[in-house]
């Protein structure tokens, strides 16, 4: 904001120059009215180059913003991509995973079940040798 303000005073700066150098003009006789002319003359010559100078380097800095600022794009999507095949290495890691854990979760239903049907072949067994007992108990008597 400071930087506005002091280019509004700069202004009215030179107005009251330019308002000075006329009033003196008219004051004056032709050859120095030639003579304030062709300074103005210069004076305005030099500024246009200054302001020619300044947009070449305007320009510079904003194709040079322009540069960085798409760069800086093209890094963000360069980014997001690399995310992107990360997530989705973390995806088939965790797919993986779950199939895994599935595939142990059913070993170990099976390993359950094959546990319980040893049981009950390990009771049917004893049952069998029990009542094999009994029977012979029984035909011996």
């Amino acid at each position: 904001m400071t930087q506005i303000t002091d280019r509004i005073t700069q202004l009215t700066d030179w107005s009251k120059h330019a308002q000075e150098q006329v009033q003196s003009a008219i004051a004056k006789d032709q050859e120095d009215l030639a003579a304030a002319i062709e300074q103005v003359q210069r004076e305005t010559e030099q500024r246009a180059e200054q302001l020619r100078r300044e947009g070449a380097e305007q320009k510079a800095v904003a194709a040079a913003s322009l540069e960085e600022a798409r760069n800086k794009w093209q890094e963000h999507v360069a980014t997001v991509k690399s995310h992107l095949q990360e997530r989705k290495g973390e995806l088939d890691v965790k797919r993986a995973e779950l199939k895994a854990d599935d595939a142990e979760g059913y070993a170990s239903f099976a390993i359950d079940y094959a546990g319980s049907a040893i049981l009950e072949a390990e009771y049917a067994a004893l049952e069998a040798v029990r009542a094999r007992t009994e029977a012979e108990a029984l035909a011996s008597r």
